[in-house]
């Protein structure tokens, strides 16, 4: 048959949550950055142009079902290195390196410890690559010192009684650390290994939490702390000392301060909650620019920041955006959005997709732009009249460019559109609707006799599989009342249908994996052997025809996450690709003939090339 090979991938957005620090790290050698979304770590290129030597996108999935928490780069340069937490205790050293023959990324572990009892909200390396500092939350600590290859302890952390926002050790001799939590304690370490020198208590509001703290670079002469008290609190970064607030009448802080960022060794930045980036002089204690997000709302809260540069900056907003700002400009240069939740909807040419949390990405605008169409689920998109997106939700409606256009009676529980944009939806009160999305106008409408697993469309047909006799109906578009059944019932409920583009076939995807094609000319089963994936069959797509002789190929994705292409000509030979998105491979969809483009519950777009013999 042939080869699948991935081209390019789309990541997903930073995670982010209402009143909490995302943490960002860059690696100034591959100018990446290094995040936590979902259950993975993602390295991503900066550059505007992919590198033959750093791959555009890396994603690390050795945390299984934990959410990751926080990822960081070693400081030595050039050594590949990542560490990341999750939200189970975990610590994990991974190293990446690229494999030219095949051009592949391939992922090594190098240490892996349960450190803590819950989450990990942050880790620091020491400037020599060799230590770690891992805070968060826990039983009977709330951070430890370890070495990152073996695991053993360098030192002890005290002095909290809630849980650790953050910690930084010092990048340079002599070797200090600081740690801030929820409990308005600011503990200062000196070592290795390292103790308990001293805490301050009084120059953070208390029942404020301190979110982040930080030494300058090079000498680290001062050290500074932020939180939703508002406050910029410098200590002396060698005693631990508290120095002096830092503050400017002329530029007031309106917001809490989730994050910041040292630029060089007298100027820092600041992200606060008011969808500001503030840069201050340690020094002068003067704010030397602001920037603000236009039209600002709670999205877009400033929750996370990292230096890219002595005169650049990176901030994260709530909604997930990244935006970049450069010293002297005025406005904000760029900002790159997408999605931070699974995606469960998608569209090709245009391609258009839409995730778990009700957004919508439209790719197809340059710059790419997100919406905030709906509160839930996004079900099906119809990108047929582009520039008009129209989308079912599980919030019960159906919207057109964010305007809603239709509520339905009860909530849309399967949909599936054709490349006319007609629409095939079935609610939970067993109602069969036909719509024409692009219009919200309903074609047809009929009630069912029995609860349906799943539906399909095609130009003329539409197909549905009832839930308790496991039999498969098939209705013409224009008249539901003429309609036919299958004749063999399925052992399992169908979760994926899809009719080929000529209608010749119908495929049918159940909950354990198991693929049935049925022959709509005869109504007979054509094949039972397309068995390759173990779990939930979630999306199903048909190779567009390359000709009249084209014999038909089915792309598959599963709850399994890998993706299957199968022949009809061929039934037992198939093209397999495993582990194509954690957690699942929600959404397949051909291109073109020899182009596929996946969508995952990892928040993951990826376009897959695929050659046939």
């Amino acid at each position: 048959m042939a080869s699948i090979a991935k081209t390019f991938v789309i990541p997903p957005q930073p995670s982010t949550e209402r009143n909490f620090t995302s943490r960002l790290s860059y690696d100034n050698t591959t100018n990446s950055i290094a995040y936590a979304s979902g259950k993975s770590a993602f390295i991503r290129s900066l550059d505007d142009e992919p590198s033959e030597k750093v791959p555009r996108v890396i994603q690390f999935t050795g945390h299984g079902g934990a959410n990751v928490t926080v990822a960081r780069f070693s400081p030595i340069p050039q050594s590949q290195y990542v560490v990341s937490g999750d939200d189970q205790g975990k610590v994990i050293v991974w190293g990446w390196s690229l494999n030219n023959e095949s051009n592949s990324v391939e992922i090594n572990v190098k240490a892996e410890f349960h450190v803590l009892a819950g989450k990990v909200t942050d880790i620091s390396w020491d400037f020599e690559g060799r230590r770690l500092c891992v805070v968060g939350e826990g039983k009977d600590r709330f951070g430890a010192f370890i070495s990152w290859d073996s695991g053993n302890s360098l030192g002890e952390i005290s002095g909290h009684s809630q849980r650790i926002n953050a910690c930084h050790m010092k990048q340079s001799r002599p070797m200090r650390a600081m740690t801030v939590g929820d409990d308005g304690a600011v503990v200062f370490y000196q070592g290795p290994p390292f103790k308990f020198a001293s805490s301050d208590r009084t120059h953070h509001e208390q029942g404020k939490f301190i979110r982040d703290v930080q030494f300058s670079p090079g000498s680290g002469n001062f050290v500074i702390t932020v939180g939703s008290d508002r406050k910029i609190a410098c200590f002396d970064g060698k005693t631990g000392e508290f120095l002096k607030y830092i503050a400017d009448e002329k530029s007031p802080i309106n917001g809490g301060i989730h994050a910041l960022s040292w630029l060089n060794e007298s100027k820092f930045a600041i992200a606060c909650a008011d969808a500001t980036v503030k840069v201050f002089d340690v020094e002068s204690n003067e704010c030397q620019q602001t920037w603000g997000i236009q039209d600002s709302s709670l999205n877009d809260s400033q929750v996370g920041l990292v230096a890219t540069g002595e005169d650049t900056l990176l901030s994260l907003s709530l909604d997930g955006s990244l935006n970049f700002f450069k010293l002297g400009e005025d406005k904000m240069i760029k900002s790159v959005k997408g999605h931070n939740k699974g995606i469960t909807a998608m569209t090709v040419n245009p391609l258009i997709s839409g995730s778990f949390d009700g957004k919508i990405m439209d790719w197809e605008a340059q710059p790419p732009k997100l919406y905030k169409e709906h509160t839930n689920l996004i079900s099906t998109i119809d990108s047929s009249a582009y520039p008009k997106i129209a989308s079912v939700s599980w919030d019960d409606s159906l919207k057109i460019n964010g305007e809603t256009k239709h509520e339905f009676e009860s909530q849309p529980k399967f949909s599936q559109t054709n490349s006319a944009g007609i629409t095939s939806v079935i609610t939970n009160n067993d109602i069969l609707q036909i719509i024409n999305t692009s219009e919200a106008t309903i074609i047809g409408e009929l009630k069912l006799e029995e609860p349906a697993s799943a539906v399909g469309i095609s130009e003329s047909l539409v197909s549905i599989c009832y839930e308790n006799s496991k039999i498969i109906e098939v209705f013409k578009i224009i008249d539901l009342s003429v309609s036919y059944t299958l004749k063999t019932p399925l052992r399992a409920n169908a979760t994926s249908i899809a009719i080929s583009p000529k209608e010749k076939y119908l495929a049918t995807g159940d909950l354990s994996g198991k693929i049935i094609l049925f022959d709509l000319e005869t109504k007979d089963v054509k094949t039972s052997r397309w068995a390759f994936h173990t779990s939930k069959i979630n999306s199903m797509n048909w190779r567009p025809a390359v000709d009249d002789e084209d014999e038909g190929y089915l792309a598959t994705g599963s709850l399994d996450t890998n993706i299957c292409i199968y022949s009809v000509a061929r039934p037992m030979r198939v093209i397999k690709f495993m582990n194509a998105h954690k957690d699942g491979v929600n959404v397949v969809a051909w291109e073109n003939s020899d182009t596929l483009r996946t969508a995952g519950s990892d928040g993951c777009l990826t376009t897959w090339k695929v050659k046939f013999e």
